[in-house]
């Protein structure tokens, strides 16, 4: 585990931590022990996964939960600013429930498949990886665990009963324990996957062939563009032929739905604009005037770190510094203009800071190169550079050299501006009391930090009013949008099916969007979160048809008019599904047929491949030494059928044709290679097996196991998605 690029003070986060991961060495300290459609329109239903169904409240509730206590804990000021700072919650809220989703698919399509596996832990294995003589990787790295840089059981023991009496630490025991073990199952079931594809000897030695092997012979070959298009008339027949042969290709595992769709924007005229900063500079204008500031409402108390962040930065620069009843604004940003007005100021108790350190590990390599054998040493290097700074040199210049906390060393040092408090205690001592350009030499459980305040620490917070004027369009502007999407939807109800029709008469330019699925987040020309997700609403009805137009969708900045092209079930795809995805293909292969019909006619009377080409009016095509390997044909490129053909036809013989992608060709060969596999061939290393290793191997089963549990996902239909 890295350094955290602000070392934060880790107090119950230490005890929630080890305590988790301690949990089956004290066994009895808890008594339950870890716990390893059509249907879209059910209430509450969240996701089907390997058509099993899961419910909002009962299956993504409790992981909800689960992951907010665990944010909440890592960071207790979180709960203040969701409710200060709207864009902060509703981004918080969001990542919960995306790592709640990720946690729920997981848990049901990996973890499902490697207990069907049968690998387990029993507790002595938990008991080895938590506090045995070879703990796993994870407890090794995490700081709170080591003292003096190396991994120390009876810490752990003894943190652990810190948390022995604590209710609301058993849950988070559980949660935690549950997650490292997850882990380490996971390890050993991508291990045991990992040495099971492994290849032959036999294997090796065909790939020795394959590789190896040439072929020196003749193609007679005509390219597909040598029939012209209007020759060919594909019929029904003809499609569904194709698709009943390649019906595997076209199998559909999630619901999809095609669309074609127009897009009116409403935007704000200049005299819109100009006539919501004008009620923003009124708004102001009277606040100034007032002799005292209207409080209700206010927001506060914060320091410099807490204001929103969604508030134009020039603004809080502005507000910081100001008198009390200041008023400041309107200033723009993101369609608001803002104005703040700042009605009280008081002194925290806890500075805010902007320091910039170098971290000395006291065991592990420096950025160049050094390695720190133990405490002495890097308390020597310490102090070694704590000289150099005092001495004038600059910590933003040796950070990167000699930093192990990646995170600030990128920055030249610097951890940005921060409520002392949020460092560990030693580091947090140093803050509080410091003053700009004075520089301390510090110990923690992470090292030494050599820290230099940057900037005078601010001990004020401050409590302000916001208010908010919205540019929007005015009534007029949107009544305008309003009559022409109108219109729009009148002609295509006049005239039933008149969807293009209506288009083309009215000179719009449409949108098309293929295969649009229920986890689908945007839709070109729509990029307001909630207004796509009333869009799929109407797409993914059950009882929606083919050709079916909605009505307008009046959102606040466009308006928008769908029609449902082709809706997509889940299965084998129907052949109105695919017609014209699969048109061009079926189209290849009627002329490679009709190609091949003509050099047959020809093979009787040719008595070598250079006659039948002259015969056939084809062009003739040499083969010297080619190799499977090579993966092309000079003069017609990447033709598999016909390369793989190659190397499985008789010698000395006209080959029946065969139809490539865009060429149809008769093949003759004279001969190939006689190759004799060394023995060194089979006994030799994968050259690929760096892509066997665990690691690897993990990432392509979890995409495959995802993909064959057919995950519908019905997000769509919530406010957090």
């Amino acid at each position: 585990m890295a350094v955290i690029q602000k070392l934060r003070n880790s107090g119950m986060v230490v005890i929630v931590v080890v305590a988790a991961l301690v949990l089956f060495v004290i066994g009895d300290l808890l008594n339950s022990r870890y716990g390893s459609n059509n249907n879209s329109g059910e209430e509450g239903v969240i996701a089907e996964i390997s058509g099993k169904k899961f419910k909002e409240t009962e299956d993504l509730g409790p992981l909800v939960d689960k992951i907010y206590r665990q944010k909440l804990s890592s960071d207790p000021k979180m709960a203040k600013k969701m409710q200060t700072d709207e864009k902060f919650r509703l981004k918080t809220v969001k990542e919960i429930y995306k790592s709640a989703w990720d946690e729920l698919v997981k848990n049901n399509v990996l973890m499902n498949e490697i207990e069907k596996s049968g690998i387990t832990l029993s507790d002595a294995d938990i008991n080895e990886m938590l506090v045995g003589k070879y703990p796993s990787e994870t407890m090794r790295q995490i700081p709170d665990f080591q003292t003096d840089g190396k991994f120390d059981a009876k810490k752990v023991e003894m943190i652990f009963k810190q948390g022995k009496a604590n209710s609301e630490l058993k849950a988070n025991l559980l949660s935690l324990v549950e997650s490292v073990t997850n882990y380490e199952k996971i390890e050993r079931y991508a291990t045991y996957i990992s040495y099971a594809n492994v290849k032959t000897k036999a294997e090796k030695e065909f790939e020795y062939v394959v590789a190896n092997q040439g072929v020196t012979g003749s193609l007679v070959n005509l390219t597909h563009n040598t029939v012209a298009d209007k020759d060919i008339k594909p019929t029904d027949e003809d499609f569904q032929d194709y698709l009943n042969r390649h019906k595997e290709k076209y199998k559909f595992t999630q619901e999809a739905r095609n669309i074609k769709y127009v897009v009116w924007d409403v935007i704000p005229t200049p005299s819109d604009t100009m006539e919501a900063y004008s009620q923003a500079m009124r708004t102001a204008e009277g606040m100034r005037k007032q002799t005292e500031p209207d409080t209700f409402g206010a927001l506060g108390f914060f320091n410099m770190t807490e204001l929103p962040e969604d508030a134009p930065e020039p603004l809080k620069s502005m507000v910081w510094p100001a008198p009390i009843n200041a008023v400041v604004g309107p200033m723009y940003s993101e369609g608001n203009f803002y104005i703040w007005q700042k009605v009280a100021e008081a002194k925290d108790t806890v500075p805010t800071v902007r320091a910039s350190h170098i971290l000395i590990p006291s065991s592990g390599s420096l950025p160049d190169g050094t390695v720190m054998t133990d405490s002495v040493m890097a308390e020597a290097k310490a102090k070694e550079v704590y000289a150099q700074i005092m001495g004038g040199a600059d910590i933003a210049a040796l950070a990167p050299k000699l930093s192990t906390d990646q995170g600030s060393a990128e920055k030249g040092g610097d951890l940005g501006w921060a409520a002392a408090s949020n460092y560990v205690p030693e580091f947090a001592a140093f803050c509080k009391t410091a003053t700009k350009g004075q520089v301390g030499l510090v110990k923690t459980q992470f090292g030494f930090h050599i820290i230099k305040m940057m900037e005078e620490p601010q001990s004020k917070k401050i409590k302000y009013t916001q208010t908010v004027v919205e540019l929007a369009a005015s009534p007029q502007t949107v009544s305008l949008v309003d009559e022409k999407s109108r219109a729009f939807r009148n002609k295509v109800t006049a005239d039933e099916g008149s969807f293009d029709k209506a288009i083309e008469k009215m000179a719009l330019v449409p949108r098309v969007m293929k295969d649009v699925k229920t986890d689908n987040l945007a839709i070109p020309g729509i990029d307001v979160a909630a207004d796509v997700k009333t869009v799929m609403y109407w797409l993914f009805d059950d009882k929606r048809e083919n050709g079916e137009v909605s009505d307008v969708f009046s959102f606040a900045n466009r308006h928008v008019v769908v029609m449902l092209e082709n809706a997509k079930h889940i299965g084998y795809a129907k052949l109105e599904d695919v017609r014209s995805e699969i048109e061009p293909l079926v189209r290849e292969e009627l002329k490679g047929k009709k190609i091949a019909e003509k050099l047959m006619s020809f093979v009787d009377k040719a008595k070598s491949p250079a006659e039948l080409a002259r015969l056939a009016g084809a062009t003739l095509i040499p083969i010297e030494s080619l190799k499977m390997s090579q993966n092309f044909i000079p003069q017609i490129a990447a033709e598999m059928k016909i390369l793989g053909a190659l190397f499985g036809v008789e010698l000395k013989k006209f080959s029946t044709p065969v139809i490539g992608k865009s060429n149809t060709a008769i093949i003759w060969v004279d001969k190939r290679d006689d190759i004799k596999v060394p023995k060194s061939a089979g006994e030799a290393p994968d050259a690929f097996e760096m892509y066997n290793r665990p690691n690897y191997v993990m990432n392509t089963l979890q995409e495959v196991l995802t993909k064959k549990a057919n995950i519908q996902d019905y997000r769509y239909k919530y406010e957090w998605f």
